[in-house]
């Protein structure tokens, strides 16, 4: 028996909402929901379906109401400097997200990195990024870890670091950065940072200031 067209458009809708229910970034999961709410609203038209087209109708008001909300809320960031040493709050971050930090850095000793540099991210007083670096001779920034937790992960945070990092620890004299990396979530997001692979060293990427 062949489908009808809506029938692949109502199946469709249906995994486009399911998916959409799977995003942390609650910015993603609005637009996603929003397009499968529209999906579902005009099938809901199409086929005279009218309680399937209420309630999609008022899932597309609230998914643009809470979008428009979103674009013009301007969010405020900090980056705060934090001890390993005094702060309380540090190792409890790290080990309520150690499962996800691994994840996207498996190499990383987390005892090692005690010897570096802590800045955290702030994104309307939440803390949503750690950035653990330490400066090298030559004007060099060694990242030891770049994380973000998953509902912030929409490159908004990092793009704050970067433009703003240099000027609040007043370190001039530096030019470049590098890291490694071998997974590839978080390979694509180095280069969304505008790093580059070195080809001369394999799995080590660079960012010029």
């Amino acid at each position: 028996m062949m489908l009808e067209w809506t029938d692949w458009l109502g199946y469709i809708a249906s995994i486009v909402v399911a998916v959409s229910l799977t995003m942390t970034n609650i910015r993603r999961l609005r637009w996603i929901n929003l397009l499968g709410a529209i999906a579902f609203t005009v099938y809901g038209f199409l086929l005279r379906i009218y309680p399937v087209l209420v309630v999609n109708g008022f899932i597309v008001g609230v998914d643009v109401y809470y979008l428009i909300r979103i674009v013009l809320t301007r969010d405020q960031f900090h980056l705060i400097p934090i001890s390993w040493d005094t702060s309380i709050f540090l190792p409890r971050f790290i080990e309520y997200y150690i499962r996800d930090i691994r994840k996207h850095f498996p190499e990383v000793n987390m005892e090692e990195l005690r010897r570096y540099r802590t800045i955290f991210i702030t994104r309307n007083v939440v803390p949503v990024g750690l950035f653990i670096y330490e400066h090298l001779e030559g004007g060099i920034i060694r990242i030891h870890l770049d994380y973000e937790i998953p509902m912030y992960r929409d490159y908004e945070s990092a793009r704050y670091f970067f433009r703003e990092f240099r000027g609040m620890m007043q370190e001039k004299e530096f030019h470049t950065y590098i890291t490694y990396c071998s997974v590839p979530v978080h390979i694509r997001y180095l280069r969304r940072m505008k790093f580059t692979a070195d080809p001369g060293e394999s799995g080590r990427f660079v960012r010029k200031m």
